[in-house]
């Protein structure tokens, strides 16, 4: 199951209690039952802008605090990428390099998933607890998936998890990755084509992919006429058109197509891959019931 960082914030960028408590409840009923789950979730980096944003306010100067409040939030965040936080040496260090402006703010980035992942992790502490179910954080590397040898250790971990009823939530590890984005030859760029590759390398059934819209369209579902596809094929790609990305997020509609194309293509043990809407608050129940959403196959 992997849930997308527009599906756990809101509009404000604040965590989702509603939709990530209602996550970890579904997902937790799963694990009660037989099944096992791997959970990729996004997140970090979003909670993480907001701690460095209050961690910035902390440190900034009563005149230069009454300055941002009357620019807003954008400018805050302008401020820690190319300032970094006042008297600390290390985002001086960091920031006075020679790095463009494009680095440093994928820099800033990365520092953001770092702080923010902590964070993410006791909310799910806390929220898996109160099902009695124990979760485990695996943060991960396209290296992890190009080293045979890491392979096989991550493998062999997952599994070991799994078997003892452990929720493995995994999450790219941006602080050493730098948040990397789309460059050619990438193993995975987003957390979309992550939970791909963990469904095809840890034999994954079945792929859900919680989204911010229902489903998979041929054209975005805000213009007029627009009509969910309930069975995508490989040859529907040029029927649809891609609108743009959610706010928060990295990869978009075009991004979870491709990856439930590869979770699913030929020589995967993963049988299917489900797009769903994630703020419907029992569309993992509905999946496993006479309810499917759009699904993918070859």
């Amino acid at each position: 199951i992997k849930a997308g960082t527009s599906v756990l914030t809101n509009d404000d960028g604040s965590v989702s209690l509603t939709r990530a408590g209602a996550i970890a409840e579904q997902i937790s009923e799963l694990v009660k039952g037989g099944i096992e789950v791997i959970f990729v979730s996004s997140g970090a980096a979003g909670m993480g802008k907001r701690l460095l944003r209050k961690q910035g306010r902390m440190n900034l100067s009563l005149n230069e605090l009454h300055a941002h409040e009357e620019s807003g939030r954008n400018s805050m965040d302008n401020h820690i990428v190319t300032r970094g936080i006042a008297n600390s040496q290390s985002f001086v260090n960091l920031l006075d390099t020679s790095y463009h402006k494009e680095d440093k703010k994928k820099h800033y980035d990365s520092a953001c998933a770092a702080a923010g992942q902590f964070e993410l992790m006791n909310l799910y502490s806390s929220l898996f607890g109160q099902c009695d179910v124990t979760p485990s954080q695996v943060l991960l590397t396209q290296t992890d998936f190009q080293n045979q040898d890491r392979l096989s250790n991550l493998t062999y971990t997952v599994d070991r998890l799994l078997g003892l009823g452990i929720v493995p939530i995994i999450n790219e590890n941006d602080a050493v990755s730098g948040n990397v984005g789309y460059t050619k030859g990438n193993v995975f760029s987003d957390n979309d084509s992550l939970a791909a590759l963990c469904a095809r390398s840890f034999n994954a059934d079945v792929l859900v992919v919680l989204t911010d819209v229902p489903g998979v369209f041929d054209k975005p579902p805000t213009e007029k006429g627009a009509s969910m596809i309930n069975f995508f094929e490989d040859s529907d790609g040029d029927s649809v058109a891609i609108g743009k990305k959610s706010t928060h997020g990295r990869g978009g509609m075009g991004a979870k197509i491709e990856a439930a194309l590869n979770a699913v293509k030929p020589g995967s043990a993963c049988n299917a891959c489900v797009v769903v809407g994630g703020d419907d608050l029992n569309a993992i129940r509905a999946i496993l019931g006479k309810k499917f959403s759009p699904s993918f196959g070859e």
